[in-house]
Formats: structure tokens, sequence, C-alpha cells
């Protein structure tokens, strides 16, 4: 009796305290990932100046998103080629939409813009289509030939560099051999003027 009176006082605590606050901790945790937002980075490419313009989109969560092009306030339907929605290895995403240029002139490129909406979210994200701004494969061109140049600069002068160290090392290997040399014939030269006085000594002695 005891212990049914202690199983059933322990399944009583556990309805009545444990399990709901488990449950609300699995509600809230389910509630902050359903309320997540996260507001995307947006930019416009442009591989070629006859390219379409692409405005692309990437970081946002949830996938609940819609990305389209404007023209004076009016969303475009027509000369636009709409990309999926692809995932992120963050676990957020990413889309783009394309603008074809066929039939806008220069003067009306202030007229448009790139729309992002996400879901959850009430302001919308603009992107205004300015020629400034447009990232194209020209800029990508013109860094790896300013890296390129960086490059050759440094590898120039590290030659230069270890040419000079040469040259150097050249000179003081000759010097050094100069000197050696130059000891070798003083010694030589002493040598021989012993020797003359040797010579000379035992002349001077012989005679005597």
């Amino acid at each position: 009796a005891r212990g049914n009176k202690a199983l059933t006082t322990q399944i009583k605590n556990y309805l009545t305290q444990i399990g709901p606050d488990w449950v609300k901790k699995y509600v809230d945790y389910g509630r902050s990932s359903l309320l997540r937002t996260e507001l995307p980075s947006g930019s416009l490419l442009q591989k070629t100046p006859s390219s379409p313009v692409s405005c692309h989109a990437t970081g946002f969560y949830p996938d609940r998103a819609a990305l389209f092009w404007r023209k004076d306030g009016e969303e475009l339907h027509e000369e636009v080629d709409h990309g999926e929605i692809l995932p992120n290895h963050d676990g957020t995403f990413q889309m783009s939409v394309d603008l074809k240029l066929s039939s806008v002139t220069p003067e009306d490129w202030k007229k448009y813009d790139c729309v992002f909406q996400l879901a959850g979210v009430n302001e919308d994200k603009i992107t205004k289509r300015d020629k400034a701004v447009i990232r194209t494969n020209e800029d990508n061109k013109t860094t790896i030939a300013i890296v390129a140049g960086v490059v050759m600069g440094l590898v120039l002068i590290a030659a230069m560099g270890f040419m000079a160290y040469k040259i150097k090392k050249a000179n003081c290997a000759s010097s050094s051999d100069n000197d050696s040399k130059k000891s070798e014939q003083s010694d030589q030269s002493e040598q021989s003027e012993q020797s003359e006085q040797k010579k000379t000594l035992l002349m001077e002695t012989s005679s005597a």
C-alpha cells in the first residue's frame, strides 16, 4: 500500500509540476523558432553591360519571402526572371531575380528598385537600381589586376634584394681573398728577407 501511495505521489508530481514545465520549455522553444526572422543583405550584380541586372538577397530566415523588381512603385511581371529560394550552409536562405535591360533606357534606371519582403516583417527592404552600386565582372578584373600588380611588385623587390645580397656577398668574398693574398705575399716577403739575412750572415762568418 505504501509503495502504491509513493508511486501515486510521483505520478501526481510529474503531471502537476515536471511535465508542465517541460511542455512550457518546448512550446517556448518552438515559438521562438517560429517567430525568428533575419533580414538579408542585398546586392546588385551584372556580368556585362548588356547582361540582366540580378538583385540578390542572402542570409534571410525563414524562407517565406518574396523578391521582385518595381518600376515607379509598381511590381514588374515582364522582363524579369525569378530564381528559386536556395538554402545557405548556416540555415538561412538566398534568392535572386533578374531584370532584363532590353527595354530599359539609362534615363529610366532611377525609376527601378528591387524589393524584398519577409513573412512576419512589416517593413520592406528596398534596393535602388543605381549604376554606381552594381557589381560587375569589370570590378573583379580590376581587383585581380591590382592584386597581381602588388604580387609582381613584391616578387621584383624580393628578387632585387636577393641580387643585392649575392653581389654584396661576392664582394666580401673577393675582398677576403685579396686580404688573404696580401697576407701570403707579406709572409713570403718576410721569409725572403730573413733568408737573405741568413745568407749574408753566413758569408760574413765564412770570410772571417
